[in-house]
Formats: structure tokens, C-alpha cells, sequence
């Protein structure tokens, strides 16, 4: 009888610590996928600060308006950016939550016609990637 109270008391302790291990290292999961995105976001943020504001606004720009190297740069650093995270959130780094609190402001962003412009150019380099491409296609014809 003592035996069998020793042996359910042991198995308890696994089952329960088991559930503790997951508990925790799920918990730390999300962390990390939070602490990811909020980086990116940062980052993203940060680079729409440097652009000027008629980038961000619903105006179409005409082929002729000049962009500095600047801000030509700080345009493509989001796109890169924004496409690292959609990777990131592919492969499953950060839970698809995260991913869908920010989805509708970056699709809104890289629907601007300044984005959109830059997004021209990048059609190549993006041709290995077929599930962002045809994100950004999406993105592309829901503006339309």
C-alpha cells in the first residue's frame, strides 16, 4: 500500500512538474515573438520618422518628385524590414496574433504611393519569396 502512494506521489511530481516546464517555456515563447516584434516595430517607426511627411499621406506621387538618397534608403529599410518580420511570422518566431494587431497599419503604409513606387523596383529581388510577393500583391490590389 505504501509503495503504490510512493509511486502515484512520484508520478504526480513528474506529471506536475511537466506541466510547470511547458507552462514556462511557452510562456517564454511568447515573450520572445513580443519582444521581437516590438523590436521591428521600433525600427519601422523609427525609419517613417526620417521620412518626410508628404510620404505619408494619401497623395499621388508623380514619377518626378525627387527623393534624397535618405530617404530613398529609409524607404527601403522598412520594406526589408517589414519583410523580414512577414519571414519571421512565417517560420513561426512570433504567434500570428502579434502579427495581426500591426497587419492592417503595415499594409495601410506600404499602400502609400511613395511605398508603393519603391515596391516597383523590388519586384525582382523579392521573386524567391513567393508568399511575400503574394502578400505584397495582395496589399497591392486592395488598394485598388
Amino acid at each position: 500500500m505504501l509503495e503504490h502512494i510512493l509511486r502515484f506521489m512520484t508520478l504526480g511530481t513528474v506529471i506536475v512538474g511537466s506541466i510547470a516546464i511547458y507552462a514556462a517555456v511557452h510562456t517564454n515563447n511568447r515573450r520572445l515573438g513580443a519582444d521581437i516584434f516590438l523590436r521591428y516595430s521600433d525600427r519601422i517607426s523609427d525609419l517613417r520618422r526620417s521620412l518626410p511627411i508628404s510620404a505619408l499621406v494619401e497623395q499621388e506621387v508623380s514619377s518626378n518628385v525627387e527623393k534624397t538618397s535618405e530617404e530613398r534608403r529609409a524607404a527601403h529599410e522598412i520594406i526589408y524590414s517589414i519583410f523580414e518580420l512577414y519571414e519571421l511570422k512565417v517560420y513561426g518566431f512570433f504567434p500570428h496574433a502579434i502579427w495581426k494587431t500591426r497587419e492592417p497599419d503595415i499594409e495601410a503604409l506600404l499602400s502609400l504611393p511613395y511605398f508603393q513606387h519603391e515596391l516597383a523596383a523590388f519586384e525582382n529581388r523579392f521573386a524567391r519569396h513567393p508568399r511575400f510577393a503574394r502578400w505584397l500583391d495582395q496589399v497591392r490590389r486592395g488598394k485598388a
